[in-house]
């Protein structure tokens, strides 16, 4: 190849490297923009949920999302000047998929946990809920943990109600993709107990003519530390988290947050956000 040959397709190499590297530029500067202007671009907050946990997110008659944690994200979207967007996901995928930015923000129930805290970011705590004990009175006596001892306990896979379960002694674990699945084998005689977050178990049994709930305050003795909602975010996105937290408190504030929580719980919350966690 001639030297003259060479320069002039070399000139061409480097308009067109020049080129891709402005083109480069100009997309990295969108990538690049602030979390919080990123979310707003289309007027959409993109919101993961498992929808199999209520009365906290679940499906009504005509397959939409609804519940406590449904309709307070619309709230605190509605105080960022968005819309709320839930794409539904299983629970053991939530946290990767918010990482690979499937959505934006996650609202499902989830207890804020140090372990939790080293890959999301969580909102100031939403919601407090205690563990608990579903059993069935006419087939077993359950007034403690150690009552578990031997017996077969439905729990949701990779929930602070499976730590808990697994921590007694004894206990036959045994874990279901989803809460719903767990409470029909109890109600059908399959396992002898189910433990999970207090609040939920209460509402499924409330409308059963089986099953009831303790409250599961301790194990072994050991106090259990109380149980708080966040919403997660990408750990990178500091300007959404600082926004989400000052919608909770506005929302706590000007009453909103306890109209939700009437619709959902009745009465008036022993928590709101924004308040001291005890």
């Amino acid at each position: 190849m001639s030297k003259t040959r060479t320069s002039r397709w070399g000139a061409v190499f480097t308009i067109a490297l020049v080129s891709s590297l402005l083109v480069l530029t100009g997309c990295g500067s969108a990538a690049t923009l602030s979390d919080l202007k990123r979310v707003k671009q289309d007027g959409i907050l993109t919101v993961g949920n498992d929808t199999t946990f209520a009365p906290f997110e679940f499906v009504d008659s005509t397959n939409k999302p609804t519940g406590f944690d449904i309709d307070l994200i619309a709230a605190v979207a509605q105080k960022l000047g968005l819309k709320a967007d839930i794409v539904t996901t299983a629970w053991d995928g939530i946290i990767p998929a918010l990482q690979t930015q499937k959505f934006e923000i996650v609202i499902s129930s989830m207890t804020i946990t140090t372990d939790r805290e080293k890959e999301v970011s969580f909102s100031i705590p939403y919601y407090r809920a205690d563990m608990g004990i579903m059993y069935n009175p006419a087939k077993n006596t359950i007034t403690k943990p150690e009552d578990l001892v031997g017996k077969t306990v439905g729990v949701q896979i990779g929930t602070t109600g499976e730590i808990d379960a697994k921590s007694i002694p004894g206990v036959k674990v045994k874990s279901y993709p989803d809460i719903q699945l767990a409470t029909l084998d109890l109600e059908n005689g399959k396992i002898d107990a189910v433990v999970n977050d207090y609040p939920v178990s209460a509402y499924y049994a409330k409308d059963s003519p089986t099953l009831t709930v303790i409250r599961m305050l301790k194990v072994n003795n050991l106090g259990l530390p109380a149980q708080y909602y966040g919403i997660a975010m990408r750990l990178e996105d500091k300007q959404l988290k600082t926004a989400v937290d000052q919608a909770l408190r506005d929302l706590a504030k000007d009453g909103t947050y306890d109209t939700i929580y009437t619709k959902w719980f009745g009465g008036t919350p022993n928590f709101r956000p924004g308040d001291q966690k005890s």
